[in-house]
């Protein structure tokens, strides 16, 4: 199940690369080889001009933000998640170098902290995106997901009558993380297709559901403010 979903994910659905950050999913359409986000058509500016850089820097949702949404879309008490407060721990709270938000050296929460090093408490509100905290983003809804209770959980934070995944279904997982925004009918339609080819596979719902929610969590897009 792992294999097939990494190579859905992988030739379906790569996600934009503007420094680090995309404003969420960029489809990827290919033949029978994959192109680069590099290779597709610019028709955003006039040949023989270069793109300028925006010097602008993204605001970036910091490990508190992150925790809490996770909590909200996992905390269930007909489908509780024993690990999620571990798993937000281990890769999320106790990595506040890569997610900004220092540390206060007096709270008492879980005594955790500041874990007894002082040195983070001066870090800045957020931080820029980079890959290590990429692969702890990655980590976190990987081993969280991988818990049935936890698809579950978030399924009970939508409503759709279909039992399966269908296109209203794919826009409510959607919403549960990208707050701000809908997804466009690309974004819905790459989902719909992904679920579709699991059902053609022989999937299981539950693990169609979590494909679903494993794309859209995976994605950076939502961490921008």
């Amino acid at each position: 199940m792992k294999q097939r979903l990494l190579f859905i994910f992988l030739t379906l659905v790569i996600y934009q690369n503007c420094g680090q950050f995309g404003g969420g999913f960029d489809l990827l359409h290919y033949g029978g080889t994959a192109m680069s986000s590099d290779q597709m058509l610019d028709t955003q500016h006039p040949a023989g001009t270069q793109p300028t850089q925006s010097t602008q820097k993204m605001q970036i949702a910091n490990r508190t933000y992150i925790a809490e949404l996770f909590r909200e879309i996992f905390t269930s008490n007909t489908s509780p998640v024993p690990e999620l407060e571990s798993l937000l721990q281990r890769w999320v709270v106790s990595r506040d170098s890569q997610y900004g938000l220092g540390c206060d050296p007096y709270s008492t929460y879980s005594g955790q902290d500041c874990g007894g090093d002082i040195s983070a408490a001066n870090l800045p509100y957020t931080t820029e995106d980079n890959t290590i905290r990429q692969s702890f983003r990655l980590q976190l809804c990987d081993n969280l997901l991988a818990n049935e209770n936890a698809v579950k959980a978030a399924l009970e934070k939508i409503n759709v009558r279909s039992l399966a995944p269908n296109a209203e279904g794919v826009r409510q997982i959607y919403k549960l993380f990208y707050r701000a925004e809908d997804p466009s009918a690309e974004v819905v339609t790459a989902l719909v297709t992904l679920d579709r080819t699991l059902a053609e596979k022989g999937e299981s719902v539950l693990d169609r559901w979590r494909a679903v929610l494993l794309q859209v969590c995976t994605s950076p897009g939502w961490q921008l403010l």
